[in-house]
C-alpha cells in the first residue's frame, strides 16, 4: 500500500466534531459512503481502520473445517466428471 501523509482539520458537526477524509485516501481504501472505520486509541494516536463487510455466505461457512469434512465422511468426495468435451460455456 502507498505512504500518505497529511494534515486533517478537525470541523463541527452538532455536537461532536468530525474529520473530512480526502478521496485519494478513500479510494486507495476502496472506501465509499456509510462504510464503517473502526478506531482504537493507542497512546497519543488514534488508529482508524476500515471495517469490510463480510459476506453472509463467508459468515454462514464461519468455523467450517473443509479438511476434517472430506476426511471423516466417504461419502464426502470430490467427483472426477471427466475431461472437457469442448461445449462448456463459461
Amino acid at each position: 500500500m502507498e505512504r500518505t501523509k497529511g494534515v486533517l482539520t478537525l470541523s463541527k458537526w452538532g455536537n461532536s466534531l468530525s474529520i473530512r477524509i480526502p478521496k485519494n485516501v478513500l479510494d486507495i481504501l476502496k472506501l465509499t459512503n456509510n462504510d464503517k472505520v473502526s478506531y482504537q486509541l493507542e497512546d497519543d494516536k488514534i488508529i482508524l481502520k476500515p471495517k469490510k463487510n463480510e459476506s453472509p455466505l463467508r459468515k454462514m461457512f464461519d468455523g467450517f473445517d473443509t479438511e476434517a469434512y472430506f476426511k471423516s465422511e466417504p461419502n464426502n468426495k470430490e467427483i472426477n466428471w471427466g475431461k472437457p468435451q469442448g461445449k462448456e460455456i463459461f
